[in-house]
C-alpha cells in the first residue's frame, strides 16, 4: 500500500514539474495584443486581438500529415488538418472576425519562446479576397515572446511551412510582407 502511495506522489510530483517546465501544454493560455493592420479607406490602422491557446500539435499528429503528405493525398492532408483545433485569433471591437488554429508548435529560444500557429492561407480584411500565388500558403501567426511571455510577433497571411521530422513545424517562407504584432503579453 505504501508503494502505491508512494509511486503515485511520484508521478504527480513528476507531471507537476512538467507542467512548470512546459506551461502551455497543460492549460489553455490567452495573449492579447494589437495588430498593424496597414489603415487604409474604412480600415482601422491598429486592432486590439486576443489569440487563444488550446494545445501544441502532438508528434502524432504531424506524423499523420506528413504521411498524407508524402502520399500526396492532398485532399485527406486538408481533411485532418481541419479537424485540429489548436487555438483562434479573435478581433475585438467590431471586426468580429475569428481565425480558427489547426496547428501550433512552442519552441525553446535563446531569449525565451517562439510559438507559431497556423492555419489555411486566407486574408485578415473583411470583403478582401486572398491572391494565389501558387503552392499551399498558410496563415501563420508567430509569436516571439521572453521568459514571461511577453513580447511581439507577426502574422504571415501567405506562408509555407514545412513539417519537421521531430514533430513540429517551421515557417519556410512567405510571400507578401506580415503584419506585425505589438505589445502581446498573457490575459490574466
Amino acid at each position: 500500500m505504501k508503494k502505491r502511495a508512494l509511486k503515485a506522489c511520484l508521478i504527480g510530483f513528476l507531471a507537476a514539474a512538467y507542467a512548470v517546465l512546459c506551461p502551455g501544454l497543460w492549460a489553455k493560455t490567452e495573449f492579447k495584443g494589437r495588430l498593424f493592420m496597414g489603415g487604409g479607406p474604412n480600415r482601422a490602422n491598429v486592432v486590439s486581438v486576443r489569440i487563444l491557446l488550446n494545445e501544441y500539435t502532438s508528434e502524432d499528429e504531424v506524423r499523420r500529415l506528413s504521411q498524407f503528405l508524402n502520399a500526396g493525398d492532398i485532399e485527406g492532408f486538408y481533411g485532418a488538418f481541419r479537424e485540429m483545433k489548436k487555438g483562434e485569433l479573435r478581433f475585438i471591437g467590431g471586426l468580429g472576425l475569428k481565425v480558427v488554429f489547426n496547428a501550433a508548435t512552442e519552441q525553446k529560444t535563446e531569449n525565451g519562446y517562439k510559438i507559431l500557429l497556423a492555419t489555411e492561407g486566407r486574408s485578415l480584411e473583411m470583403g478582401t479576397s486572398k491572391r494565389i500565388s501558387g503552392g499551399y500558403l498558410f496563415l501563420v501567426v508567430e509569436l516571439n515572446l521572453n521568459n514571461k511571455y511577453e513580447g511581439e510577433g507577426k502574422v504571415y497571411e501567405n506562408a509555407k511551412i514545412q513539417f519537421t521530422p521531430a514533430g513540429s513545424f517551421v515557417m519556410e517562407s512567405y510571400v507578401t510582407p506580415p503584419k506585425m504584432l505589438v505589445a502581446v503579453q498573457p490575459v490574466k
